[in-house]
């Protein structure tokens, strides 16, 4: 049960990273788009709305990255997380 536990704990942060590479790619992309804004405004808008965007999904990665560590019990993460997230 215990082999078990640890192929899982190592799928779910395999799927964190993939997941983290996928918005890296997509980061790419928005980067692209901004560099081919056509005016200031429109520059701005994607910029804000891009950094917004930034802000979210590194909230969720480390929300999701406590979560796979919690429900598979990795106590060296857990630690951190607590040392991190002193009231969470």
């Amino acid at each position: 049960m215990k082999k078990l536990k640890k192929i899982l704990l190592g799928m779910g942060y395999l799927t964190w990273m993939i997941c983290n590479l996928a918005v890296l790619y997509g980061i790419g992309l928005g980067a692209m788009k901004l560099l081919e804004s056509e005016s200031v405004g429109e520059f701005l808008l994607r910029l804000a709305i891009g950094m917004i965007m930034v802000l979210i999904m590194v909230i969720l990665s480390i929300l999701c990255l406590g979560l796979v560590a919690i429900m598979f019990g990795d106590d060296k993460v857990e630690k951190k997380f607590d040392d991190i997230f002193p009231y969470m």
